[in-house]
């Protein structure tokens, strides 16, 4: 019929988190310290919640560390540039959607500060777009010390240029080009000596031996997750029984069965947290048992995906637990993440052993045959491009 107006019905499913769900979730990218000061605030406001007597702590399977090369780390309380610009961020009135992409962006920066993290990686973890990560980047960016979140030395700087010499942006960008020339104007150095270009060493000096862990690798070898005196709690019987009593006022009764509800809640996300933890860390510490028994040169390929599967989760639930969690080691303290890489590193150990050894007359394609007779097969551009990085060329 021409002109007719057609309605039409369509179904769409939707999933939303429930608050449970949301608070598990959250518990769950908490460090030990902010999960302590997490459920001592829940025992103080929900009178429904006791505190019980220590039990067992958590522990994870046997590993195959070598007891031998275990150290002590020392416990240094001091500020670490992720702890500075968490606490930043809790300042600067972001909120919501944005703040949680603003942490999740703190959680990629290396010790300089720069962002190193993966971007559609993070499109695929978050949900979030492209765009939208990229402008939480930039709120990064914007926070004390400025500069922290940029990809580059020239974003680096021309964040921190307006706190400095405002309207020159155009002026720095022009000399930001000479610069690799190495002719810059007098005015520019004297810019340049105002700015930082590595804004993250401030505080990522102390990073290696700061620090409250979340897992060790204790003595006898055992993954384990630290309680890190975080009470343990329990359900108030006496409020289960209010809940109950018909002899009380309806509205007494409501009360007491939701604190009850929560009280449940809560205790139910804790443990999911702990034995989540414990997982996840068993399985992201087993996958690299060169590295804690042999050092960094044999870091492998382990991603947040291969880990997710072996701990039959997704990689979101990785990737929050990974956050601002710090593993002790045998190789010092280390943040969990840095058990994760995307490609492998023992390759390029005999690679260079193959160059040291073999004399500089040898051409990448012989290289790449006894690649391949390691068993570390790699094609001569490969071979080329490495050689060149680990500046043994012919």
């Amino acid at each position: 019929m021409s002109g007719a107006f057609v309605q039409s019905r369509r179904q769409t499913q939707s999933q939303s988190l429930s608050p449970a769900m949301w608070m598990g979730l959250n518990m769950l990218s908490m460090p030990i310290a902010e999960l302590k000061e997490a459920v001592r605030r829940e025992i103080e406001t929900n009178p429904a919640v006791e505190e019980s007597p220590p039990s067992v702590r958590y522990r994870a399977s046997r590993s195959s560390v070598d007891p031998s090369l275990l150290e002590n780390v020392a416990d240094v309380s001091e500020e670490t540039l992720e702890e500075h610009l968490l606490g930043e961020l809790r300042m600067s009135g972001i909120a919501g959607r944005e703040r949680e992409l603003c942490e999740r962006i703190i959680g990629e920066l290396d010790e300089n500060g720069r962002f190193t993290g993966s971007l559609p990686d993070l499109v695929m973890i978050t949900g979030a777009s492209a765009d939208e990560i990229d402008n939480a980047r930039r709120m990064v960016m914007r926070l004390d010390p400025a500069g922290c979140g940029a990809i580059n030395l020239e974003e680096c700087l021309l964040s921190q240029i307006d706190r400095v010499s405002v309207d020159r942006r155009d002026f720095f960008r022009d000399e930001m080009k000479r610069l690799q020339t190495g002719k810059v104007s007098p005015e520019m150095v004297a810019i340049l000596k105002k700015l930082d270009p590595f804004p993250g060493k401030l505080y990522s000096a102390r990073k290696a031996d700061f620090v409250n862990a979340d897992i060790t690798v204790d003595e006898d070898g055992t993954v384990e997750v630290e309680s890190g005196g975080v009470p343990e709690i329990s359900v108030s019987p006496k409020y289960v029984e209010m809940a109950r009593d018909r002899t009380l006022d309806a509205e007494t009764r409501r009360y007491a069965a939701e604190r009850v509800r929560h009280a449940r809640e809560f205790a139910a996300a804790l443990d999911k947290r702990m034995r989540t933890m414990e997982n996840i860390a068993r399985f992201a510490v087993e996958g690299q048992r060169d590295f804690l028994e042999k050092g960094s040169d044999f870091l492998a390929r382990q991603t947040m995906g291969e880990v997710a599967r072996k701990a039959k989760c997704n990689i979101a639930t990785v990737s929050r637990a990974a956050a601002r969690k710090y593993v002790k080691t045998p190789r010092g303290t280390l943040p969990l993440r840095a058990f994760f890489r995307r490609t492998a590193q023992a390759p390029l150990v005999k690679l260079k052993e193959i160059l040291e050894t073999s004399g500089a007359g040898i051409s990448d394609r012989e290289v790449s045959v006894l690649m391949g007779e390691a068993g570390c097969p790699m094609a001569r551009r490969t071979v080329a491009k490495y050689r060149k990085r680990l500046g043994l060329r012919t």
